[in-house]
């Protein structure tokens, strides 16, 4: 009996503030990786990390990453509550109120963008905040209608390739020092590519649900088995583009350890070929707890690399 009252309990409004803005485990740190991917690839020691102006701009480039969140939950409550593991999203959200989400998100792009401008302004360095400038655009077109990037197919996970790593990365990276060098845009756009992969995947849950609500990404569009595919063909150039970035860098050995800790997802999502489709599709959360863990730790290792083999 206890175990129902606490299930039938009404969320709290903090719970779903922390739950429209992807807050639970292990979302917050895979965004804190996202944004110190940059800073952490110009720093030629740690220190220059924790100036006054690389800080602020790693928090712009947080609160740009996560404002997407409370947008995407106030326009999709439709679909994520047909898509089994977000139904909680949809519960937040209406809690909350769509308005609240909605301020939530245009409070924390504010600010972004302010903070972003700042530091560009003191720096003398534009693409600080033309980065963070432009995550929001696309945070806008993702979302709305008339362009609504969401439902138009592989534009979809291209969005978040570079919301949630080339443009952070450009941002954080200007923040420390203003040249970008060849092999450190290899890797940069190996990222992305990473994220394309890998956004691509963690759609494929959603199948049903945006189907009900009309929209068309790649999983509705050619299939949930498709879908895997093209992302672990993306993946895999992923790894080329990182791996030979960071040989140019750092060397051979550096480079096999950040492919093989990237890899580890490759290889788990190629076993789910065999027994995926429309009908039999990944569990939301489950995806959340198992392979986001392993998603997180080749993260982690990204954000050490540079500062230890540098």
């Amino acid at each position: 009996m206890t175990s129902l009252a606490t299930r039938s309990r009404p969320m709290t409004r903090g719970r779903a503030l922390i739950r429209i803005h992807r807050l639970e485990y292990p979302f917050p740190a895979v965004y804190a990786c996202h944004v110190l991917w940059g800073a952490c690839f110009a720093a030629t020691d740690p220190g220059q990390l924790f100036t006054v102006p690389v800080l602020v701009t790693l928090l712009a480039n947080l609160l740009a990453v996560v404002s997407q969140n409370p947008l995407n939950a106030a326009l999709d409550i439709r679909a994520d509550s047909h898509t089994r593991g977000k139904g909680g999203i949809a519960t937040a959200t209406r809690r909350l109120s769509p308005a609240v989400a909605f301020r939530c998100a245009a409070i924390e792009k504010t600010l972004a963008l302010v903070l972003a401008t700042a530091v560009s302004v003191g720096l003398g360095r534009p693409a600080v905040a033309i980065g963070v400038g432009l995550a929001i655009v696309l945070h806008l077109l993702y979302n709305l209608e008339p362009v609504r990037l969401k439902r138009r197919g592989f534009a979809n996970p291209a969005y978040f390739a570079l919301t949630f790593a080339f443009l952070p990365c450009v941002s954080t990276y200007s923040a420390v020092r203003p040249d970008v060098p060849a092999p450190v845009w290899l890797v940069f756009a190996g990222l992305a590519v990473l994220l394309f992969g890998r956004s691509l995947w963690w759609s494929i849950p959603d199948l049903a649900g945006d189907a009900a609500a009309g929209d068309r990404p790649p999983a509705v569009r050619h299939g949930a088995y498709r879908s895997l595919l093209v992302a672990c063909a993306a993946t895999a150039g992923a790894l080329v583009l990182v791996g030979w970035g960071l040989w140019w860098l750092y060397g051979p050995a550096w480079s096999l350890l950040g492919v093989a800790a990237c890899a580890a997802f490759l290889i788990d999502k190629l076993g789910l070929l065999p027994g995926i489709s429309d009908e039999n599709l990944p569990d939301e959360r489950t995806m959340r707890k198992r392979s986001l863990s392993m998603v997180l730790a080749a993260d982690l290792l990204l954000v050490v690399i540079p500062l230890v083999a540098g």
